[in-house]
């Protein structure tokens, strides 16, 4: 079982751009990402890459996110790779979304809002993330499915279709999940209860408590998020 898991965990071999860009020329508003493609757009799009720290630098080349591990992946030669983590500043997508990294690990997140805090920019950053608990959960749920029927005294075709149902489940989409992180002054950190407590005035600590029960905030949803930026932050 854990191999077979550890199949899935974001080994995406190196492509041909040609051939990938002929799978998924069609846009679809419905397509979701795939261990097959697991990335945040069904094709990758040419954006802005800035680099540099006291020089700074842009490029223009076709990008993509990697779901699996949230690092900005592009073409180059007709090949798609992996950009070095620490090397990029944000990337510009042509439809407005510009992703920037976080954390230690350097991880792609979309900025989802940005305003000025004390003099200084503030950004609410979502990190898109797949859901391990639950895409363990259905890789056991197949396996065991389909070993129930096989182990059984009798079974027929329809049984085996409908446990297998020509199914490769790498080409499932991946069960996604939201990670926010707020900027501010200077500073990036995780949007947890915990992080936010240690954050905000003091004296409103049982005030944030009380708001997070009666609103229903929820840390995977934006909407949430912006509740809280909205009344602990920017207030």
């Amino acid at each position: 079982m854990h191999q077979y898991m550890q199949k899935y965990r974001w080994i995406v071999a190196i492509l041909a751009f040609g051939s990938v860009l002929s799978a998924f020329a069609q846009n679809n508003k419905d397509w979701e990402p795939t261990g097959v493609w697991p990335f945040i757009n069904q094709q990758f799009r040419t954006a802005t890459v800035y680099t540099g720290i006291f020089k700074r630098s842009k490029t223009v080349v076709p990008c993509n996110i990697h779901v699996g591990n949230q690092t900005l992946w592009y073409s180059q030669n007709d090949t798609l790779m992996e950009a070095i983590p620490g090397t990029v500043l944000y990337v510009e997508f042509p439809n407005g979304d510009t992703y920037m990294p976080v954390s230690s690990e350097q991880r792609f997140g979309r900025i989802v809002r940005e305003d000025t805090i004390d003099g200084k920019i503030a950004r609410i950053i979502c990190v898109k993330t797949v859901n391990q608990k639950e895409l363990d959960q259905k890789y056991l749920d197949h396996i065991n499915k389909t070993q129930n029927i096989l182990q059984g005294a009798t079974f027929n075709v329809s049984d085996i279709a409908s446990a297998d149902a020509g199914i490769i489940m790498e080409e499932q989409p991946l069960p996604l999940t939201n990670e926010f992180y707020f900027q501010v002054r200077g500073e990036i950190f995780q949007a947890t209860p915990k992080q936010i407590l240690k954050r905000i005035d003091p004296k409103r600590k049982q005030e944030y408590r009380n708001f997070t029960r009666s609103a229903e905030i929820i840390s995977t949803n934006e909407s949430s998020m912006l509740k809280i930026w909205q009344e602990f932050f920017l207030k």
